[in-house]
């Protein structure tokens, strides 16, 4: 079975406050012999883009064999008042190279933006484990793996270290906790600092 859990990108949708939302107009243009045609012209900003990983850099580019891996996933949905720390999860689980994933559910508030911008968060504990554990990529289905401040600090924490995070996941409570096949394809555009992905899951 192939899940997606990637989100769709909704138009006029702002994710994080302040961002330009998505914008889609058709529009006319002309080719050189100057006949005339109809395209879709969409601008955004790309950390408002849904699903995306934070590069956190113009020029970082992901190499092939990171794109397609395998995943686990830990259901923290129970935790809502508090960090996740390293005491909540089975870190047997947790080995080198594999997307691990966190279901908080909070995608079922993606139309809540009071509700959605305040999302439970990973705590730098767990960020660091990861990291040390060398994991391919850090999924979740909210915002940001932190909250407010701590957003960026792990943002930019993960990208020193070439791990990145992924945000704005949905569906996770559809696809099981580990023996999963990740595959996160991001798109390849110059100049930008957060890739809008497709990410889907096999099992």
């Amino acid at each position: 079975m192939i899940v997606d859990i990637t989100q769709t990108t909704q138009i006029g949708k702002v994710y994080r406050a302040g961002s330009k939302p998505l914008e889609v107009e058709s529009v006319k243009r002309y080719s050189r012999s100057g006949s005339e045609y109809t395209t879709i012209n969409f601008s955004c900003d790309v950390h408002n883009m849904g699903t995306h990983i934070d590069v956190m850099g113009a020029d970082v580019e992901i190499e092939n064999n990171r794109l397609i891996s395998e995943g686990i996933k830990f259901d923290v949905s129970n935790i809502t008042d508090r960090p996740i720390e390293l005491s909540d999860l089975d870190i047997s689980r947790i080995k080198e190279g594999v997307y691990v994933f966190f279901q908080t559910n909070w995608d079922e508030y993606i139309d809540d933006d009071e509700k959605y911008s305040n999302h439970p968060e990973i705590s730098m504990e767990v960020i660091e484990y990861l990291v040390d554990k060398k994991v391919n990529m850090i999924g979740i289905d909210t915002l940001g793996l932190g909250l407010r401040r701590n957003h960026g600090i792990i943002d930019e924490y993960l990208a020193k270290n070439k791990i990145y995070g992924i945000e704005n996941l949905c569906n996770l409570k559809s696809i099981p906790d580990e023996n999963f096949k990740v595959y996160c394809l991001p798109i390849k555009v110059e100049g930008i600092d957060a890739l809008p992905a497709r990410v889907l899951v096999e099992f």
